[in-house]
């Protein structure tokens, strides 16, 4: 049996940066990732061809100055000169097979009665879709943003905490205002994971979790048993739920209350001159099968064009295929690569804060069990490192 002094279930950006700070405090900590590599929601696959690697983004997509904490991580793993800046590309709209302006769509009489809303209306209590309709107008909202905001976990996000949706953050101003790398956001878990002290394994799912004599025994799908004083999961809410079910049933059943929604990904590489489609940083189609098409324009190629389209789940694999030829205007056999993502985001409700509230009520006396992911104070990226950080700052000897 493998001892450890801290284990680290799930290597997502929660995970790697939870691994980060109990390696930085003299931790002896493994990573323990199903995937055969880690990264979760970071998720950059490369496309091989005419001598280098198109990458293109299957989870996140960007990242502010405002993430103050993820910063200091690329900083302390060596990686800030791998910003680059996202080329300045609009997002649109697609109505009626036809590419919109966001400005063209608006009522800009709504919007103009509406906005001295936001100088006078608060986030707390309110839903996303009570707070904003007030800010642009009901109409604006119903036809125009409410599709936005839906786009971001791709889900319905009506009845989301408003104040958790977009957060104000004090902002570096010696970072770019808006970012991503080089060789795309998964290179950032790469460069976590190679921090001299983190041991990480990767193709190795974790089948339970039993806790004897004031240690957690960790047993893989392999037959492996790993074992450590503590354990921090940093997964999707049932899953995190089932590997506690016996191990801590109140906390399990309280994980087990949250909802959450898949998010099915396709990503697709088009050589340029196939291609009519203008330069977006991505499409949002009302209604539509897909919640978004994410473009890779941000980060210009000389010879690719890249699309994330991120569908309601339960498609048939030809509804999808159909959907995107249609919208890009090129058939199946100028489809150069594809590749696709299956992420799984939490679906929020108005009474997350109150739940949020009895986790760490619920954690406060086990200093050796830590929860993180994206279902705490927020789905940013900025939300999960923070709290890895702070769950980190519970860890004890």
């Amino acid at each position: 049996m493998k001892e450890h002094e801290v284990i680290v279930v799930g290597g997502g950006i929660s995970g790697l940066s939870l691994a980060y700070y109990s390696n930085k405090a003299g931790f002896k900590t493994v990573l323990l990732e199903k995937n055969s590599t880690v990264g979760g929601s970071f998720a950059s696959p490369k496309y091989a061809a005419s001598g280098k690697n198109f990458w293109l983004e299957l989870g996140a997509h960007t990242c502010y100055s405002s993430y103050q904490n993820l910063l200091d991580i690329i900083e302390g793993c060596g990686v800030s000169d791998t910003i680059i800046p996202r080329a300045k590309v609009p997002f649109s709209l697609m109505i009626d097979g036809q590419v919109k302006s966001i400005l063209s769509q608006l009522s800009i009489p709504e919007l103009l009665m509406s906005a001295p809303n936001l100088f006078k209306l608060k986030k707390t209590g309110q839903s996303v879709k009570s707070y904003y309709s007030k800010i642009v107008g009901e109409r604006n909202y119903a036809d125009v943003v409410s599709h936005f905001f839906n786009a971001v976990p791709s889900q319905p996000t009506d009845d989301f905490p408003a104040e958790m949706m977009f957060k104000s953050r004090e902002k570096r101003k010696d970072v770019l205002k808006n970012y991503t790398f080089r060789e795309g956001l998964q290179s950032v878990a790469f460069a976590i994971a190679a921090q001299k002290g983190i041991n990480i394994f990767t193709g190795m799912e974790v089948k339970g979790v039993r806790f004897e004599n004031g240690k957690y025994i960790v047993r893989t799908a392999s037959g492996d048993e790993l074992t450590a004083p503590t354990l921090a999961l940093a997964m999707p809410s049932a899953l995190s739920s089932a590997m506690l079910s016996d191990v801590n049933p109140d906390i399990a059943n309280h994980l087990g209350q949250l909802k959450a929604a898949t998010v099915d990904s396709v990503g697709v590489i088009v050589r340029k001159e196939n291609i009519n489609l203008k330069p977006v940083a991505a499409l949002i189609s009302p209604g539509d099968v897909f919640f978004s098409a994410v473009s890779r324009d941000t980060v210009p190629d000389d010879n690719f064009r890249g699309f994330a389209f991120h569908f309601r789940p339960g498609l048939d694999e030809k509804v999808k295929r159909e959907r995107i030829t249609s919208v890009l205007g090129v058939s199946m056999s100028k489809i150069e690569h594809s590749d696709t993502r299956i992420n799984t985001v939490p679906s929020l409700r108005m009474t997350h804060p109150q739940w949020l509230e009895k986790t760490n009520t619920l954690l406060a006396d086990k200093k050796n069990l830590l929860l993180t992911g994206n279902y705490f104070g927020g789905m940013a990226i900025e939300d999960c490192v923070i709290r890895s950080k702070s769950e980190s700052e519970r860890l004890k000897r």
